[in-house]
């Protein structure tokens, strides 16, 4: 099979990386596989880390000649047989591709926020592709009750990730001695990019509080504020800093070998108050045998089951999360037992295999659904 995906955000987050790590699998399991974004994206510079093949081209509005007419001639030139479409512009593009050439498109939707409704972007939910894939339940339930698209041409795509990578064997003790970090400290994480929809601000709250009864714990944040959310990480470390004891809660940046980061950390808190799809960082930390102390938004309940594989806690609520935390620092034999039952469920479900198999059953369907061979190819004019 013959897959590109495009991407026209030229911003770096969790849509990206997934996006790059399908890409990587795809083309390691002889599926040939392009990423199409914009000059300058910060996409194309990851995936030329890991030599993947990047088709680099203007993807101007919602609608544009040239822009139109550059994809289809690479898509026929690579004789690509599906592409998935990942933000609201690229699926409007897929759109026009189906439509004007017959082949297969699939849409991707990574996040949970409202769905705009109106007439033309209702017609390109329903009739402007072959399927559609999203990370969690909760996104596929408000596209139905939307009545944008029906449940047999949804697949929902588990936060899979690669158990080769992300395992319990991974030792953090170096990185706790080249921190400074007692061993016997507890260590307590929040991973992800700054924004006010992640929580940082109550995970800080949640920190203090735990750190006003105990003082064996540090506390670590491992992430970077986009440009648009600066205000709100000064904000996040202000708060920080009013805590008297320096050093207990620390702000240690982006990290790529997120893994060895995982391994320092005994619980990892997803404080997250507005849209949270199905994060990977559950699949990692189930994997890596770390406790979880998670809020109850979007598709994080789809992911942990509440005192079997974690602990879910109100949104917005900094003390509800320190109690529960508070559950885990008192009751050991709990806290190993939800561990021990999130790698089982992860082993099972959450792998990455499981997720991209799933993934090409949906784009075999989506070529399946076009019911006509992609013939008469036209030659790759760049």
């Amino acid at each position: 099979m013959r897959i590109a995906h495009i991407e026209s955000s030229m911003h770096w987050g969790g849509q990206e990386l997934r996006i790059v790590e399908q890409t990587e699998w795809l083309n390691g399991h002889n599926h040939p596989t392009w990423i199409i974004a914009r000059p300058g994206a910060a996409i194309v510079e990851k995936a030329q880390e890991k030599s993947l093949p990047v088709y680099q081209m203007p993807i101007r509005g919602a609608f544009n000649v040239n822009t139109l007419r550059k994809l289809r001639r690479f898509l026929d030139f690579q004789g690509i047989e599906i592409m998935d479409c990942h933000g609201s512009r690229d699926a409007t593009y897929g759109a026009y591709i189906r439509w004007l050439t017959g082949l297969p498109v699939v849409r991707s939707r990574h996040i949970i926020d409202p769905i705009r409704s109106d007439r033309f972007n209702r017609l390109i939910w329903r009739h402007g592709n072959n399927g559609i894939i999203v990370t969690a339940k909760a996104i596929r339930d408000d596209i139905i009750k939307s009545g944008l698209n029906s449940q047999d041409k949804i697949f929902v795509a588990e936060a899979g990730v690669d158990e080769k990578r992300f395992h319990p064997q991974i030792d953090g003790a170096k990185l706790r001695h080249r921190l400074g970090i007692p061993l016997h400290h507890l260590v307590i994480a929040n991973i992800g990019m700054i924004r006010a929809d992640k929580g940082q601000l109550q995970f800080i709250h949640a920190c203090r509080h735990l750190l006003a009864k105990h003082k064996n714990i540090t506390c670590i944040q491992i992430g970077e504020a986009p440009s648009h959310s600066i205000s709100y990480k000064k904000k996040v470390v202000e708060a920080a800093n009013k805590y008297p004891t320096q050093g207990c809660i620390r702000f240690l940046g982006y990290k790529p070998d997120i893994e060895n980061w995982l391994a320092l950390a005994d619980v990892i808190i997803i404080a997250s108050i507005g849209t949270e799809a199905k994060t990977r960082l559950v699949s990692q930390a189930f994997l890596m045998k770390k406790n979880i102390v998670a809020t109850n938004v979007g598709g994080l309940p789809e992911m942990i089951e509440h005192q079997k594989t974690g602990l879910l806690c109100p949104a917005n609520n900094p003390g509800a999360l320190a109690e529960a935390v508070e559950q885990l620092i008192d009751n050991k034999p709990f806290a190993q037992h939800l561990c021990e039952n999130a790698y089982q469920y992860a082993q099972q479900t959450l792998t990455f295999g499981r997720m991209m198999n799933g993934m090409l059953y949906t784009y075999e369907k989506g070529i399946a659904a076009a019911q006509k061979p992609l013939n008469n190819r036209s030659i790759f004019i760049p």
